[in-house]
């Protein structure tokens, strides 16, 4: 009786003890191990930054770049998937990208450019070690109507023509498809029909129909006689710019004493139509000089007048003295010059061009 007691009793001891072993904390389970390694990250929303909700991006300020506030991660680094559609609900997708990696307290994306006068809708959200956290709500953004400029046309000095001194550059303004806004002209002048060498280059605001630069007075003569033009549109308020013009060839030639006369008082010649013909048919009399003059009815006035510079280029370049005021009245110059052949004089509100002895003099009128 005592031996089974005994044998019993140390049945006990022995599963006491295992039992004691495997409860130990010293040795932890293989269960415990399994579910440390199967632990997942934590990823919340990031937040849309711009374009803010509701933006307007002008089509010509793509691309449209997405940028997000990070979102919080609690494993590993995050990347982010951005999406744009033409619907709140994301069912029709233009635009997805994933993997774009992680920079700062900020991630951002270029994406491609997007069909201009539509509306789209845009979102992202962060992934880390496998875990895609929520997509960020939608937000609207839309891409305005795409404005074109079409090149202008190059009229004067027209491709070929010879100018006495510097020009007036004359340009019809361009046509355009679109919102457009406020256009000017880039005016180039170069030595060279690739424009490698720009001379000149001035910019311009649109006048009504045709658009003018007129260089300074002072600008210098050219390096050369050959000289090219080219002309490009741009719309200041949409940040679009024409292609640029096809170019023009003319010849620059030494100012004659009329174009110099011009020039003094800050003047081109003949800013927009430009005559046909070669000078050396005409010779200045007395008083075309530079000055000041009151006339017979008190009237302070300049001579030589502008008007009278011109008509005498006309006929330096061998018009007659009726074909020369029906130039002037026929491409935008004003004048109200009259000839009148039985005193051999043209005249002018304050003065006369008086031929005198093979030469056309100045003469201050005296009366009406």
């Amino acid at each position: 009786m005592t031996k089974r007691f005994s044998v019993f009793c140390g049945a006990i001891a022995i599963a006491t003890a295992a039992c004691s072993s495997g409860s130990s904390p010293s040795q932890p389970s293989s269960s415990a191990t399994v579910s440390d390694a199967s632990a997942t990250a934590s990823v919340t929303t990031p937040r849309p930054l711009t374009p803010a909700a509701g933006a307007v991006v002008r089509n010509s300020d793509q691309p449209v770049t997405l940028v997000v506030a990070n979102a919080v991660v609690t494993s590993g680094s995050a990347s982010y998937t951005f999406e744009v559609a033409t619907d709140a609900g994301f069912a029709t997708k233009v635009y997805s990208k994933s993997g774009v990696a992680q920079t700062s307290s900020q991630t951002s994306l270029a994406i491609d450019r997007l069909n201009a006068g539509a509306d789209y809708y845009w979102r992202a959200r962060a992934e880390s070690n496998g875990t895609a956290g929520p997509f960020s709500a939608g937000r609207k953004l839309t891409i305005g109507p795409a404005v074109q400029v079409d090149p202008p046309t190059l009229l004067t000095p027209a491709n070929g023509a010879t100018t006495q001194g510097w020009p007036g550059f004359t340009v019809r303004n361009s046509t355009r498809s679109g919102p457009a806004g406020s256009v000017v002209y880039r005016f180039e002048v170069s030595t060279t029909n690739t424009f490698a060498n720009i001379l000149l280059t001035a910019t311009v605001a649109e006048t009504n129909t045709n658009t003018t630069y007129v260089p300074p007075s002072t600008t210098a003569a050219p390096p050369q006689n050959a000289l090219f033009w080219r002309v490009t549109a741009v719309d200041q308020t949409n940040n679009v710019s024409s292609p640029v013009s096809a170019f023009s060839g003319f010849t620059f030639a030494a100012q004659t004493q009329q174009a110099q006369l011009a020039a003094q008082q800050g003047l081109a010649l003949w800013p927009t139509a430009q005559p046909t013909g070669t000078t050396g048919n005409a010779r200045m009399g007395p008083n075309w000089q530079l000055q000041t003059l009151r006339s017979f009815d008190g009237v302070t006035f300049v001579s030589p007048p502008i008007e009278a510079l011109r008509i005498f280029d006309l006929l330096d370049r061998g018009y007659d003295p009726n074909s020369a005021i029906a130039f002037m009245q026929q491409n935008g110059y004003p004048s109200t010059a009259a000839w009148y052949p039985s005193v051999a004089a043209i005249g002018l509100p304050f003065q006369y061009m008086a031929y005198i002895s093979g030469a056309w003099e100045l003469v201050t009128r005296v009366g009406a």
